[in-house]
């Protein structure tokens, strides 16, 4: 992994965590990500779907999955899609909004311009993030 980067930088945000019982609980962190490779500078959006499970008193990761919505050259804004876009490979889509139905599902609904957009009922406490996914499946995750 060392000989990709000449350096690299992960600037994290906006954790959520839920509990679904006293030993077990599920978390998002999103990441924005900077990698030196080479001649070109890529910018990264990611977020990091996370398990976490209590073992002996220590709270630690059972599982993480890293999604991706874009990855370019600072340089080059992946407009359109196939937004992962890393020097001397295909570009591909990334995962980022697989994880969220919701996601879809908000931006197919545009209001009209004379409308006002209709705004969804609150999640339930220690549900959001439940409510977020719609009981969809994990994306199948690509690594650079």
């Amino acid at each position: 992994m060392r000989k990709q980067f000449h350096g690299t930088s992960h600037h994290l945000g906006q954790h959520i965590i839920e509990f679904s019982d006293p030993d077990h609980a599920t978390g998002v962190v999103y990441s924005k990500n900077e990698h030196e490779t080479g001649p070109e500078w890529v910018i990264m959006q990611m977020l990091y779907w996370d398990d976490y499970e209590r073992i002996d008193g220590r709270w630690c990761f059972r599982r993480r999955l890293p999604c991706y919505w874009y990855a370019t050259d600072l340089n080059k804004p992946p407009i359109g899609g196939l937004k992962m876009r890393w020097p001397g490979r295909e570009p591909y889509a990334g995962t980022f909004h697989e994880l969220f139905p919701s996601w879809d599902a908000f931006w197919a609904q545009r209001p009209d311009k004379e409308a006002l957009p209709e705004i969804a009922e609150p999640a339930p406490l220690e549900g959001f993030l439940a409510t977020l996914r719609r009981g969809a499946g994990d994306p199948k995750i690509r690594v650079r």
